[in-house]
């Protein structure tokens, strides 16, 4: 029973969150590689709790960290639809890169450490196909959702050169 109570609250506050830093590293990372040079991840909600502020990263981490992430840009409006699609595309492949690692490493090893390895990879998936489904709720768009509507500029846009 203790360990079932373990493994939930190393989901719940270490693993979970982990996998989403990783997803908006993932956007963070192909946004200043596509030139975009001011982006934040905000983790969590709440009152900020952590603020890193350097020329390679803007993190603010928020005293509720394990409730969702978010990585912004005010730049983004002004990039291609193609560096869009790169931006939002590469936060669920990291994750999926990711899970794909971890079951390769971890896959087989039923130790405590390598289940819990295979959970974190089992999570990075689950973030990763989540946030390619595509959906719109009001004015916020899922990142499959903007893959869809960038590729679909890029495309129009190529067919009328």
């Amino acid at each position: 029973m203790k360990e079932e109570i373990g493994m939930i609250l190393l989901v719940i506050f270490v693993l979970f969150p982990l996998a989403t830093f990783l997803h908006e590293l993932g956007h963070h990372l192909t946004a200043r590689l596509t030139g975009i040079k001011e982006t934040q991840i905000r983790v969590g909600i709440g009152p900020p709790i952590l603020h890193i502020n350097n020329r390679l990263l803007k993190l603010e981490c928020r005293l509720f960290y394990f409730i969702g992430a978010h990585t912004f840009s005010g730049q983004i409006d002004e990039t291609t639809s193609f560096n869009r699609f790169l931006i939002t595309l590469n936060g669920p492949l990291v994750n999926a890169v990711t899970a794909g690692w971890l079951l390769g490493f971890y896959g087989s090893d039923n130790s405590l450490f390598g289940n819990a390895m295979t959970l974190f990879a089992f999570i990075n998936l689950w973030i990763a196909i989540g946030n390619l489904l595509p959906f719109k709720i009001r004015n916020r768009k899922s990142d499959g959702y903007i893959v869809l509507e960038s590729l679909w500029i890029f495309i129009t846009r190529l067919r009328q050169i």
